[in-house]
């Protein structure tokens, strides 16, 4: 988005919004400063970044590794860290994570369960170090939904089939599988429920699960 922050005006009501690249610490220490002149204090911080990629680990692009790194995992650990001190005791974190960090992962989905392992485990060690100052973090575990990262991934399998020079049987093989979990037609409505149950639960679970993939559990079996 650019060097400045932008905020959205055409968000009514109670929300205010920013368009932020996550990615880089100067925007969200600018973010930091614009949401402490609206309050003191955050009851809480939702983490649902995320970007897929479907490629290759050994024709892929190193590049293209770090990238989903940095938006997977490093913006949601560099937000937290910005953010904490706007939070206390009464405040919670939500960290969203995937049920590719809990099965084996699928070939060619590499970049995307990497990261999303990682977000998995760095959840869990917050949420232990946070239990000391009584704060709470929990994770949602979650399958797909129908946003435009979905309608992306078709994208990426057609670059991959083109530009691949050891996989393209493989590939074609498995067409089959991601079709099947593109048609699924999970409403991103059922995500903001269980959000806001989480932050409205006077106790709520240390996870979450939903739109759990029968076809991927048994897979990964």
């Amino acid at each position: 988005i650019g060097a400045d922050i932008v905020k959205d005006e055409t968000v009514k009501d109670n929300f205010i919004s920013f368009k932020v690249d996550l990615t880089k610490e100067d925007e969200l220490k600018k973010l930091h400063d614009e949401v402490k002149k609206i309050t003191p204090k955050l009851y809480g911080i939702v983490n649902l970044v995320g970007m897929f990629k479907f490629q290759s680990l050994v024709e892929g692009n190193e590049d293209d590794f770090r990238t989903i790194f940095e938006v997977n995992f490093f913006s949601i650990y560099k937000l937290n860290k910005m953010f904490f001190d706007m939070i206390d005791n009464t405040s919670r974190i939500v960290n969203m994570s995937s049920e590719e960090a809990v099965y084996s992962p699928q070939p060619f989905t590499g970049y995307y369960s990497i990261t999303k392992c990682a977000l998995d485990m760095y959840n869990d060690v917050l949420r232990r170090e946070c239990n000391y100052l009584g704060i709470k973090v929990i994770k949602i575990i979650a399958g797909s939904f129908k946003t435009k990262m979905l309608t992306k991934v078709d994208e990426e399998y057609q670059i991959l089939v083109k530009n691949s020079k050891l996989f393209v049987t493989p590939l074609t093989k498995l067409k089959g599988l991601m079709d099947n979990e593109l048609k699924k037609e999970n409403s991103p409505d059922k995500l903001g429920k269980l959000v806001v149950k989480i932050l409205t639960k006077k106790n709520p679970k240390i996870i979450y699960k939903i739109n759990k993939s029968a076809s991927l559990k048994f897979l990964s079996f």
